[in-house]
């Protein structure tokens, strides 16, 4: 289980590398439909990574993907790793419901380090 910080302050969104960074934003160039999904998930996940009131609008994610969580909102899904001792959220995937790496069966990248 993923320990939640007691504190009140605020997370921040980082990226592991300029990769998943030109994915993330790209994604939402590609679907300006969805960008009030970026918005969302940037304000939710400050506040806290590992809850939202929504139900299903976080989740833990299970098996291969244990350690990272998923935020789904309409169609858009994102999937990331909280750090809790730098307080840091690093999007990991970000894709259509479909098209993303652990609906698809495909080996996802090597984050849970």
């Amino acid at each position: 289980m993923v320990d939640t910080p007691s504190d009140t302050s605020k997370w921040k969104i980082d990226f592991f590398d300029d990769d998943t960074k030109t994915e993330y934003d790209s994604y939402f160039q590609n679907y300006p439909k969805q960008k009030h999904v970026k918005k969302s998930f940037e304000n939710d996940v400050k506040n806290n990574p590992f809850y939202h009131p929504v139900t299903k609008r976080i989740k833990f994610m299970k098996g291969n993907y244990k350690g990272l969580l998923r935020y789904g909102k309409s169609d858009t899904r994102i999937i990331y790793k909280p750090i809790s001792e730098t307080k840091t959220v690093y999007p990991v995937e970000t894709g259509k419901n479909p098209d993303i790496s652990y609906k698809r069966g495909s080996k996802k990248k090597n984050y849970l380090q």
